[in-house]
This record gives structure tokens, sequence and C-alpha cells, in this order.
């Protein structure tokens, strides 16, 4: 049986936070600015919420943390660009682990299928969320 996204996402956990964090200090300016305890907290966060929702196949879960996130990340200062960055960096660290450790074509291409979903699900939420935002006055 092959492993499942959310089991790799697991599996991995160390390793994914540990280069996502340092992918996203080098290539975002506000990440770059941030606390690094702060950063790895978020990028934490951001992938058990990803790993919950598609454990519990319900997208819900991972919507309300993305809208939790935009606004605060918003409010916070931060470009929609960079958050579209951060995901960007998430779906390139998954798609590498899930053709390192998935040996049969078939598995991977049905994991990368549900990781192209999910990323492309996460980078629609945030952008729908920052034009709903910015269509309010910041507090």
């Amino acid at each position: 049986m092959s492993p499942t996204l959310e089991r790799l996402i697991a599996d991995h956990r160390q390793d994914l936070v540990d280069s996502i964090t340092k992918d996203a200090i080098r290539q975002i300016p506000s990440y770059e600015e941030a606390p690094l305890r702060q950063t790895i907290v978020r990028v934490e966060r951001w992938l058990d919420e990803l790993a919950r929702s598609i454990e519990h196949n319900q997208p819900a879960i991972l919507e309300k943390h993305l809208i939790n996130v935009a606004s605060e990340r918003r409010q916070e200062g931060y470009a929609v660009d960079e958050l579209h960055a951060i995901v960007l960096i998430t779906e390139r660290a998954l798609r590498g682990l899930i053709l390192r450790v998935i040996a049969v074509e078939t598995e991977h291409n049905a994991l990368l299928a549900l990781l192209d979903a999910v990323m492309g699900a996460a980078r629609m939420v945030l952008s729908v969320q920052y034009l709903v935002g910015a269509a309010r006055p910041v507090k």
C-alpha cells in the first residue's frame, strides 16, 4: 500500500518544516524580516492543517486556516504574492518528496495530482480572501 499525502507530510514533517522555512527566509522579504521562531511555528501549523484537511477529506479545514492566515498576514503588511510563494515553496518540497519516496509511477502521479489540486485551491482561497479583505478597511 502506497503512503498517502498526509502520511508523507507526517513522516517527513521536520525535514519539510526545515526546508520550507529556509526557502521562505531566502526567497520572501517579509519572512526574512520575521522572527525565525514565528516562521517555524507558522510553517508547522500550515503543514499540520494541510495534512489534517487531506486526512479527513475536509477541504473546509484548510480553507478556514487559509482565510485566517490571509486576514492576519494582510493586517501585518504581507502581500498576497508572499503567501502564494509559501504555497509554491511547499508544493515544490512535497513534489520533491513524492518523487523521491514513491517509486511506482502511477502512485506518485496520483499523489502529484492531489497535490496540484490542493495547492491550486490554496492559492485561490488566499487570493479571494485578499480581495475580500482589500474591500474592507484595515482595523
